[in-house]
């Protein structure tokens, strides 16, 4: 069930996988799961048994004497009704239980992953409150569930074993007056004895069919979530131009991006500028099909991305995020990445090339040092650079840089553009870009605002043309000439 699930969210659209928060997949993943094989491996086989053991020992009394059978039996009802009144009273409380429980998941989730930002800046306070709250809200859930299902527990434990309650004063009776056998008598208080303990074994085994219930249902959300549909075509197309052609988009009925078209010819620059959020980035996406256009098509050469399998799109495109994520393996696997199936040798020229080679001989192991989670023991600068040695490797005819070096200082920045100029040699590149400077050279730039291309053309003519572009390229200009005086600024002070 664990590997279905994982090949079900490699299937289905990022966008759908990433409204779930990383509390709810783990916990679906592990517990949901584990659950499910607790409840089948254990449940189903144990009660059957007790099922049946208890039908066995009820008819022999039966037929042994039917008087002792019914008074065997007579405290039944009493355990029955404390039962139901928990089973019902369980089924009111079962969905809160379970939102507490997937609330403070997430909440450990994110307090675990955020520890670093959280002591930055100083929110330990407000963020354990967050933290222990929704623990405190969790542990207040169970336990109110708890103390009123003691009770009615505690009621029928005690009265299911209790059959030789009646029976045993009313078989006295019958011995004594001669119509019940001394034989009869002790085969009757057997058996009933032997009544009480299948029975709350089975009565015990009940509420973890609701439970079942609602584990399925859980999983069942994901396996219904809508899934890519792949194509059939398998070779990688000579002409390698990208057109989009009145491409509409939206997130969940939000809309996103409005009839945008544009060609991004072979061994060419288009650069997407514009403000946070206004659609570059899922243009990007869009490519590679982390998601599927609502309206129009993206094409590669003359066919539509939607008609190629996975696996050639993904070797027709290399795709590097500004958002990079290293495995916790070594430095020479996690480039390898790119193609598994390429030498040492070919790792350590494509490094070179992402200007990484350096500070990777610098490490302890060198290539076979291991990154940690998410490669958390390099900069933020050398994982971006192993991402590009990656995405060099590779060598697909279309490379996609979606803000490769936002997050970079600019001594690491030109090292980045030093190594993406080593990638881009005869390829057909789109790059999102939010420093102007980098894409003064670009064969077109496209000015997007709200979805929207509201300019289009190379940095001299939307200069002229675009007061909108010529007024981001101010801002740029300024932003430049401050970052400029604050570095002579701590020259002169140092």
């Amino acid at each position: 069930m664990r590997k279905r699930l994982a090949d079900k969210l490699r299937k289905m659209p990022l966008g759908h996988v990433q409204k779930y928060r990383h509390g709810t997949l783990k916990k679906n993943f592990v517990e949901s799961i584990e659950e499910m094989e607790l409840i089948l491996a254990h449940a189903i086989p144990e009660g059957i048994s007790n099922l049946l053991t208890f039908f066995i020992v009820s008819i022999t009394l039966w037929i042994v004497d039917w008087r002792m059978a019914l008074f065997a039996m007579a405290v039944m009802p009493i355990g029955i009704i404390a039962f139901g009144m928990m089973f019902k009273d369980g089924m009111k409380r079962m969905g809160p239980y379970y939102r507490a429980s997937e609330e403070m998941n997430e909440n450990i989730v994110e307090y675990i992953s955020g520890m670093e930002v959280i002591k930055v800046f100083n929110q330990t306070t407000s963020s354990y409150d967050k933290y222990r709250t929704s623990v405190s809200h969790y542990k207040e859930t169970a336990l109110e569930w708890y103390k009123v299902s003691w009770n009615y527990l505690s009621v029928y434990s005690v009265i299911f074993p209790s059959t030789l309650l009646f029976l045993l004063p009313a078989g006295t009776w019958f011995y004594v007056d001669g119509s019940l056998t001394t034989s009869q008598f002790v085969l009757s208080i057997l058996l009933a004895m032997s009544l009480g303990i299948p029975l709350v074994r089975l009565v015990e085994f009940m509420p973890l069919f609701p439970n079942l219930q609602q584990k399925v249902q859980k999983i069942e959300s994901l396996f219904a979530e809508p899934e890519l549909v792949e194509g059939s075509l398998k070779n990688i197309p000579a002409d390698c131009s990208v057109s989009y052609d009145g491409v509409s988009f939206a997130y969940e009925d939000k809309p996103v991006l409005h009839q945008v078209s544009f060609t991004a010819s072979p061994r060419s620059i288009t650069a997407l500028v514009g403000e946070s959020g206004a659609g570059k980035s899922t243009l990007a996406k869009l490519l590679v099909r982390f998601w599927d256009v609502s309206e129009g098509q993206i094409r590669i050469g003359d066919t539509d991305v939607r008609d190629f399998t996975f696996e050639t799109l993904m070797n027709t495109v290399s795709y590097v995020s500004q958002d990079v994520f290293l495995f916790n393996t070594t430095i020479m696997e996690n480039i390898r990445m790119g193609k598994p199936d390429a030498s040492d040798e070919e790792v350590i020229a494509m490094a070179k090339l992402a200007q990484c080679h350096e500070f990777i001989l610098e490490t302890e192991k060198g290539y076979n040092t291991l990154v940690g989670d998410a490669g958390d023991k390099l900069s933020g600068g050398q994982r971006q650079r192993i991402s590009i040695a990656r995405a060099m490797i590779k060598n697909a005819p279309i490379v996609v840089l979606d803000e490769a070096t936002s997050a970079t200082d600019p001594e690491n920045e030109d090292r980045i553009q030093a190594a993406l100029n080593g990638l881009i040699q005869n390829k057909t590149l789109i790059v999102i870009a939010h420093r102007l400077s980098t894409i003064k050279e670009a064969d077109q730039i496209i000015l997007l605002e709200e979805g929207r291309i509201a300019a289009q053309g190379n940095h001299e003519s939307l200069l002229s043309t675009s007061p909108a572009y010529r007024l981001m390229w101010e801002a740029h200009r300024d932003s430049l000439a401050t970052d400029l005086h604050s570095e002579e600024g701590r020259h002169f002070h140092a």
